[in-house]
């Protein structure tokens, strides 16, 4: 990252003049969900929002700048960010979670854990006598 302005003035100046297109100072909202392709196999960036759109580029883009970050992705709620994580971990991992965890997280842990794909060690997070040896 070469920008070494003052992480408030990044934060404000996040996507302002980005708009290619039309030349807009403040980016567009792009609503669509859908976007024409140029014919006949001719995708273009964008095909459906739902894969990825324009404004939620610009969001994730301005995101890891803050942070200064490679890159970042959006997505459309806590627990898609926590599926989206957890296929991450290999098969046969073992997960640790908080055992007061959010219900719908436990819920998918549990079910996955069950179908094999890592295994899950509830744990009382604020215990340190109740966690495994292996993570103190």
């Amino acid at each position: 990252m070469s920008d070494t302005s003052a992480p408030c003035t990044r934060a404000v100046r996040a996507g302002i003049e980005s708009d290619t297109q039309h030349g807009a100072v403040v980016p567009p909202l792009h609503l669509s969900t859908n976007y024409s392709f140029t014919g006949l196999g001719g995708k273009r960036a964008y095909d459906y929002s739902r894969s990825g759109n324009p404004t939620r580029d610009l969001l994730g883009n301005a995101l890891a700048e803050l942070e200064q970050g490679a890159g970042a992705v959006i997505t459309a709620s806590g627990m898609a960010a926590v599926a989206l994580a957890l296929e991450l971990v290999p098969a046969g991992a073992k997960v640790l979670a908080a055992h007061d965890c959010y219900g719908g997280t436990w819920r998918l842990l549990d079910a996955w854990a069950k179908k094999g794909r890592f295994s899950v060690e509830f744990v009382d997070l604020t215990d340190s006598h109740a966690l495994p040896t292996y993570v103190t």
